[in-house]
């Protein structure tokens, strides 16, 4: 099959490019509750860009500090934030498998204007 590029190989070339990214990598190695780890590789999973097989950091983050909130791991916020540079979520939003949820980005983010 000339010219053409088979999944398998596309979902290759994403798995390698994921294992490089800086804030996919951090994240794996942190000390994190596995529960959290986990919902983040699911996060990770389905919020990988077709078009460059990355995941938005600034996304990630945001996802990271409202899924943490939620599980009642608010003492674990100030260590998240500084897992990796991002900025949290876009003005106040993140996206999550092309749905929009927002956060509450107080002391959060610097202000965009």
């Amino acid at each position: 099959m000339s010219g053409t590029i088979q999944q398998p190989e596309m979902y290759e070339l994403q798995r390698r490019y994921l294992e490089r990214q800086a804030c996919v990598v951090a994240v794996r190695k942190a000390d994190l509750p596995p529960i959290l780890k986990a919902e983040t590789e699911q996060f990770i999973r389905r919020n990988v860009l077709p078009d460059c097989g990355r995941v938005p950091p600034n996304c990630l983050k945001a996802f990271m500090i409202k899924t943490t909130q939620r599980m009642g791991l608010a003492d674990l916020v100030p260590y998240v934030k500084t897992l990796f540079r991002a900025e949290v979520g876009f003005r106040g939003y993140y996206l999550d498998n092309g749905k929009l949820f927002h956060i509450n980005t107080v002391n959060n983010q610097r202000q965009i204007p």
